[in-house]
């Protein structure tokens, strides 16, 4: 299969187009979505006193002040595991490496075990408790400052329809919106504005027709090949771009983008907007002429194998 942003190389004589500044690399934007798992080291960083007065409480027979300690660890710890948890969750979910985020809040959980910690913490070292809730709610507070509430994904809510399979609809829309979450994620490690802004109508033109699909999914039927083919193509050629442009821009290869972004726009338009009309065949006329405008470019055909 050729590759839909491929450029043939010039014949010696021709003329290059002046180089363009390098675009940042896609890993950069990989490396800033898993960044905040690393703010996770804090809970086990910041209770490090709390081993050290533990032993000095063992040594000297005080078991009060040492269950103190160690349960304070114990939630702290917890509470760093389950943040962690919440946290590469995330990361890969805006990535779009997971279909769904977990049905439990960690990050809220977390934020119970820290106020638990803080309490205990102040407990052993001989609050009294008006002085332990006040650092229980500095605990829980700044837990909440600094991690923030659990990302809550949109849940796919498909209406029930006599004669249609609801949870092979559903399951349809979620790896679409996954599709549309990898564009997103592509799009961010592109430079150029006009790509950038292009992208983002595109994505959310995708996301009012899963809608549309998710109040009537006798309609998935009709949008079948745009699920199936026209996002995965958008979603591949939009990788493809950008880890091409990890080499250095190229003119003739950003104009070749440009337009097929144009078509992409304007057949995501049509669709929407015949599939809100109930035109089906004026839907598959547009989707012909989007259909056959990949093919020249190298794509469809690879897609439908893998349908």
């Amino acid at each position: 299969m050729s590759n839909p942003l491929y450029a043939p190389p010039r014949r010696e004589g021709q003329q290059f187009p002046p180089p363009l500044p390098s675009a940042r690399p896609e890993p950069v934007h990989r490396a800033r979505a898993w960044a905040p798992v690393l703010k996770s080291a804090a809970l086990f960083i910041l209770p490090a006193p709390l081993p050290i007065a533990a032993l000095t409480a063992l040594v000297g027979d005080d078991i009060y002040r040492l269950a103190m300690s160690g349960g304070a660890l114990a939630c702290f710890w917890t509470a760093g595991v389950l943040c962690w948890q919440a946290l590469v969750a995330e990361a890969r979910y805006l990535l779009g490496d997971r279909l769904d985020l977990p049905p439990v809040p960690r990050k809220l959980v977390s934020a119970v075990f820290t106020t638990s910690g803080a309490a205990l913490a102040a407990l052993a070292g001989g609050h009294s408790p008006v002085g332990t809730a006040i650092f229980a709610g500095i605990g829980g507070v700044g837990h909440l400052a600094f991690y923030g509430l659990d990302l809550r994904p949109r849940r796919v809510t498909v209406k029930p329809v006599e004669g249609v399979d609801v949870s092979a609809v559903g399951q349809q829309l979620q790896q679409a919106y996954q599709r549309l979450r990898r564009i997103e994620a592509a799009a961010r490690t592109i430079t150029v504005p006009e790509f950038c802004d292009r992208l983002k109508r595109i994505i959310t033109i995708g996301n009012n027709i899963l809608s549309e699909i998710e109040r009537d999914p006798r309609e998935a039927s009709r949008a079948r090949r745009f699920l199936h083919l026209y996002l995965d193509s958008t979603e591949r050629v939009t990788e493809e771009f950008a880890r091409t442009q990890r080499q250095g821009r190229s003119e003739p290869l950003e104009q070749r983008f440009r337009q097929l972004l144009i078509d992409m726009e304007s057949s995501f338009t049509h669709q929407h907007r015949k599939l809100l009309e109930h035109d089906t065949m004026a839907l598959d006329v547009d989707m012909e002429v989007l259909s056959a405008r990949l093919k020249r470019e190298g794509v469809a055909d690879h897609v439908e194998t893998r349908s």
